[in-house]
């Protein structure tokens, strides 16, 4: 079965002083180990962006991550790139999603 919506991604550098602001994530969408927070979600459509905000404030000062979110639907992919505090967005079109690494 086609899912809607595939999120996945990987957040390194974790603040020990500030994993408590982790407690609400939903277990089974965030992994959460002791050096790192693996990301895997498949199904129906998913509001990201608070999720997001929580990952990015329990970062260390040189913590980063990432997160994909593909939308099967609306055929978009979106590449959040996560910074203490702080997190951007950058919209990739899944066509040619390739084409830059062809030309190296």
């Amino acid at each position: 079965m086609k899912f809607p919506l595939r999120i996945y991604g990987e957040v390194h550098g974790l603040d020990p002083d500030k994993r408590d602001v982790l407690s609400g994530l939903p277990e089974t969408i965030f992994h959460i180990h002791p050096d790192r927070i693996e990301v895997e979600y498949e199904g129906s459509w998913l509001d990201i962006d608070h999720y997001l905000d929580v990952l990015a404030a329990a970062l260390s000062e040189h913590g980063q991550g990432h997160v994909d979110y593909l939308d099967h639907d609306n055929w978009e992919i979106r590449r959040y790139r996560l910074q203490p505090g702080t997190w951007t967005c950058k919209r990739i079109d899944p066509d040619n999603v390739l084409e830059p690494l062809l030309k190296e």
